[in-house]
């Protein structure tokens, strides 16, 4: 796990000792002023931090927080007016130089001490419908724009080796064949990527140009039905009449990249290249490197003339020479000019936060030393797979959804709902329906203490909320025990997830239920980001699909017209497996068994129950095929139950870090399911393998290179080199899968 929060867990203060935590939340705001140093109320907390420039930069900062208001000043130190209520709330600072370098920290505190009441809420009615009419349904693809081949890096000092460029700021536009009439046109963004909303069945033509501000063409047709994939790729053909392609790789001298891509707090900075005459006149605009750094450029350009590439990093600007071959500039001849700069990122020491008497409040949110996630470096490298949103994504699918009445331009939320309004629309608490419930800690996934509960309103109705609290550090039963409590004392609770399976008017016909997600923060309102294994906030509702799948959506919810909220999610089966619980009675495992199998089984209803040939449905199935309330740990599928190492491996690796999110991921991602298809598992060590790609890496595919398992503390439980066994379980582990461990992307550190 890549976090650790210390708290002191036997006394209720606000000074933090000795428990990891997994997630945070936020609300996308806190930009305001917090009040200053001199105040005393007990709310107000001075947050400093401590940074280090090797190259004497002049440093500036940001702020922002999930409750509460901060003081957003250019300052090494603010204040921060922490909420009115109980829970544990985050801090983030952003510090930049100026010369492309950022570097981010995070600080936790909880307020549970300070007994303040949070402000009573007017109630809001609450109906999952649209706030406003759907009128925009269909398929949300997202187009991932590459270079027709890898091409062969090799300057600046790297080694050789191929990489696919992604080419970001690239022009394109959608329209039907055959007509030609438009029907989506926008620009990719940093990742060479660019979401097409709602495209309704059928086939069209993507138009694009290589170069910003170049000539539209076709760049490939695309067709678009139930089981396209969320990720379409497209690989544009070179200009006509372009004799020049050139391509690099932009680095600070630490090897990070240049500039920071940052929906949280706003922030969208790189390098920029561009191609000039020699004399300094444009030849092609100023293009962003994308977020791995690297950038391409083809132009028609005279043939034996040289020319110049002005590379700029934040305030850094550097000249390259572009020298033709002995040919000229020919197009079937790529030319690389990679750059290093001299700058360095700020390194953050220390943040520290102080009460108005002094005392220390929290402590801040860290790396946990020796983890493998830390050799796979970058916000977007966990719970991404289906792609970020932003906030004004998040409040647009709120809206679709019916929690808020409408969204301001920067993604505040109009009259949202609170956590009491939903669950008065699901009849919790009023005795009219069941409601199984179970406490938990799901160890393997985020670590976190789980307090489910769920309830059946009518077949077409189906509601779960999970209420979260910080899990243990340690493995001992004891502290297991400990946190379990504090999570029942609803101490330190971080936030409360809403889940529900309902019908919603113009959606699906209006009588198909579908699944849907809110986040509630620990005062019970509405919040549209989180932030689950300490890589920075993540938007609604990408933070869910990742796991929970999304077979009508990839990339992000569309943030304009008024879109369809059926994401094409599933619930996921409670794995106790997976689970660690207390042995407190009523708490422990058998006894909550029977709370479990219910739950399971109402999971089990959304798939259309017990007979669904869905793949959660049927592990479910298997895992209570002997009958009773304690689900089988030992179950595994019956492709998979020969030789005894193919089997063990289920256990230990698709049973424990991969099955229940892949089960969820739908039809339209079906070579997932890998209950049922364990010929997928060869430890073909083929770049082009689909598998090898997401697992292992290493492979000119960077968006997708060890992307497997998505989850932050999945990979680092898999790959946990003090596990007993480890040594058997990576040789099984490169058997089927072809590799024990992620491998480097080719030429350039991971970023």
């Amino acid at each position: 796990m890549i976090t650790k929060l210390i708290f002191d867990m036997r006394k209720l203060h606000l000074a933090l000792c000795a428990c990891p935590l997994v997630l945070a939340v936020g609300c996308g705001g806190g930009s305001g002023s917090g009040g200053n140093d001199r105040d005393s109320g007990p709310q107000q907390t001075t947050l400093s931090v401590a940074v280090s420039d090797a190259d004497s930069d002049t440093l500036s900062y940001q702020w922002r927080a999930t409750a509460g208001t901060i003081d957003n000043r250019n300052a090494a130190t603010t204040v921060w007016t922490l909420p009115a209520g109980p829970g544990l709330h985050f801090a983030y600072v952003l510090v930049s130089d100026g010369r492309g370098g950022y570097s981010e920290r995070q600080y936790a505190v909880s307020t549970d001490a300070l007994k303040i009441n949070a402000p009573a809420r007017t109630a809001v009615t609450y109906a999952p419908a649209p706030a406003t009419k759907v009128t925009d349904a269909g398929v949300v693809l997202r187009l991932r724009a590459t270079t027709p081949t890898a091409l062969p890096f090799a300057d600046a000092g790297a080694g050789a080796g191929n990489r696919s460029v992604y080419l970001s700021d690239m022009p394109v536009a959608v329209t039907v064949k055959g007509t030609g009439t438009v029907v989506f046109s926008g620009t990719t963004d940093a990742a060479g990527e660019l979401n097409l909303p709602n495209l309704k069945d059928g086939s069209y033509t993507v138009n694009c140009a290589t170069t910003s501000g170049g000539p539209l063409r076709s760049c490939g047709d695309l067709t678009v039905n139930a089981t396209s994939s969320s990720v379409a790729p497209l690989e544009p053909s070179i200009g006509a009449g372009s004799n020049l392609r050139l391509y690099g790789h932009v680095a600070l001298a630490d090897g990070g990249v240049c500039g920071t891509r940052n929906d949280y707090f706003g922030i969208y900075a790189s390098a920029t290249v561009q191609l000039q005459q020699a004399d300094g006149q444009a030849v092609t605009p100023a293009r962003r490197v994308n977020r791995f750094g690297d950038y391409f450029i083809d132009a028609a350009v005279a043939n034996n003339t040289p020319l110049k590439l002005r590379i700029q990093c934040g305030s850094d600007v550097h000249i390259a020479d572009v020298l033709p071959g002995a040919g000229g500039f020919l197009s079937v001849s790529p030319l690389e000019v990679s750059h290093v700069t001299g700058n360095r990122r700020p390194a953050i020491t220390r943040m520290i936060a102080n009460g108005p008497d002094g005392n220390v409040r929290g402590r801040e949110v860290l790396a946990e030393a020796g983890a493998i996630s830390n050799t796979l470096p970058g916000f977007e490298r966990f719970l991404t797979y289906k792609g970020t949103d932003t906030a004004l994504s998040a409040c647009m699918y709120y809206r679709a959804i019916g929690a808020v009445s409408g969204c301001n331009t920067q993604g505040g939320m109009e009259n949202p709902i609170t956590f009491d309004d939903w669950k008065k629309h699901h009849l919790f608490g009023t005795g009219k329906n069941p409601e199984p419930a179970a406490t938990y800690i799901n160890q393997r996934d985020l670590n976190l203490v789980r307090r489910m509960f769920a309830t059946k309103v009518s077949d077409t109705q189906v509601a779960f909320y999970v209420c979260n609290n910080p899990g243990p550090e340690g493995r001992t039963q004891a502290e297991v025990n400990e946190v379990i409590d504090f999570g029942l004392a609803s101490e330190r609770r971080v936030a409360c997830v809403a889940m529900e399976w309902s019908t919603a008017p113009g959606v699906q016909g209006g009588n198909t239920p579908f699944t849907k997600f809110l986040t509630f923060g620990p005062d019970g309102s509405l919040i549209p980001s989180v932030n689950l294994d300490g890589r920075g906030e993540k938007f609604m509702p990408g933070a869910c699909i990742a796991c929970h799948g999304g077979s009508k959506i990839g990339g992000r919810f569309p943030d304009r017209g008024n879109p369809s909220p059926f994401l094409g999610s599933r619930f996921l089966g409670f794995d106790t497996g997976n689970y660690l619980f207390s042995t407190v009675a009523s708490l422990t495992e058998a006894d909550q068994g029977k709370a479990l199998r219910d739950l399971n089984e109402l999971v089990q209803h959304t798939e259309g129950g017990p007979s669904s040939i869905t793949a959660t449905a049927k592990l479910i199935n298997g895992w209570y095929a002997s009958g009773g309330n304690q689900l089988d740990k030992a179950y595994v599928p019956t492709p998979w139950q020969a030789p005894a190492d193919k089997a063990q491996f289920y256990r230990e690796v698709i049973g424990t870090s991969c099955r229940t999110c892949h089960a969820a991921l739908g039809s339209a991602e079906d070579r997932f399911d890998w209950d049922s298809q364990p010929n997928l598992f060869t430890g073909s060590t083929d770049p082009s393998n689909n598998m090898y790609r997401h697992v292992c890496g290493g492979t000119p595919e960077l968006a997708v290179n060890g992307s497997m398992p998505n989850a932050l503390a999945s990979l680092d439980r898999l790959l946990d080199s003090s596990a007993p066994g480890i040594d058997a379980l990576r040789a099984r582990m490169k058997k089927y899968l072809g590799c024990s461990a992620p491998a480097e992307d080719p030429v350039y550190p991971r970023r």
